[in-house]
């Protein structure tokens, strides 16, 4: 039906003698803008965050509208509920970026790790001392030390939401970010950047071509429960 309706648009579009950027406006249309809050960081910098991660019914919109290649095994039966998207790698969500940014208005991204310790900063960290005390290696301090986290999905709100009025920070579901890892190549670059940092209950390190960190694709740290983002803007 979307991509009916899309096709529509750019016989309307067309027939109007439109300009291609119009075109492509009026073929966006159809994107829900996600709800956002505003949040104040430190140095007097505003970003614009999804207050939630972005979940099967936004993923299966990018799908539909051949801005999203991949398709996870359960999207037939999940596609039209609102619980996170996950299983999902680096690449992917570039995809996903790309697509809702062809929308215009907002120039959405992924948080930088900072930015997203900032929006949770009122997650509890581990207080037990870290098995490393070298900064380099801050990303696998919590390492073995961390307990199981259910992987079981809930449907977006179920973590509650943070003074900053983000919602799910807590959650079970770790978020990529645009932080190239650490590594001894000094790659920082995410144009060349081979894994990032994910951040969640713990940080983590995943290779950007993972998807499901289960299945022995974490790069180092202690394994995601599930793999998900939200996106960010800067205001």
């Amino acid at each position: 039906m979307i991509a009916l309706a899309s096709a529509k648009l750019i016989v309307i579009a067309a027939l109007a003698g439109l300009s291609g950027l119009a075109m492509t406006a009026a073929i966006h249309r159809q994107v829900s803008a996600p709800e956002t809050v505003e949040v104040n960081l430190s140095g007097g910098r505003q970003l614009s965050v999804m207050r939630y991660e972005v979940n099967w019914q936004d993923w299966s919109r990018c799908v539909d509208d051949a801005g999203c290649t991949f398709r996870p095994a359960r999207f037939k039966s999940t596609r039209q509920q609102a619980y996170p998207i996950t299983g999902i790698s680096y690449f992917d969500v570039e995809e996903y970026v790309a697509w809702i940014n062809r929308s215009g208005g907002t120039a959405w991204r992924l948080p930088t790790a900072a930015e997203w310790m900032e929006l949770a900063s009122e997650l509890p960290r581990q207080e037990k001392p870290p098995l490393f005390t070298d900064p380099r290696l801050a990303w696998a301090a919590d390492y073995g030390r961390m307990q199981p986290v259910p992987k079981t999905l809930q449907v977006r709100g179920s973590f509650g939401t943070f003074n900053t009025g983000v919602s799910d920070l807590a959650g079970n579901v770790w978020e990529w970010t645009a932080s190239c890892a650490p590594s001894g190549s000094g790659v920082t670059d995410s144009a060349r950047c081979p894994a990032h940092l994910v951040e969640g209950l713990h940080e983590a390190v995943i290779s950007v071509f993972v998807r499901d960190p289960a299945l022995g694709g974490c790069a180092a740290g202690t394994p995601p429960a599930n793999i998900g983002f939200r996106l960010v803007a800067d205001r």
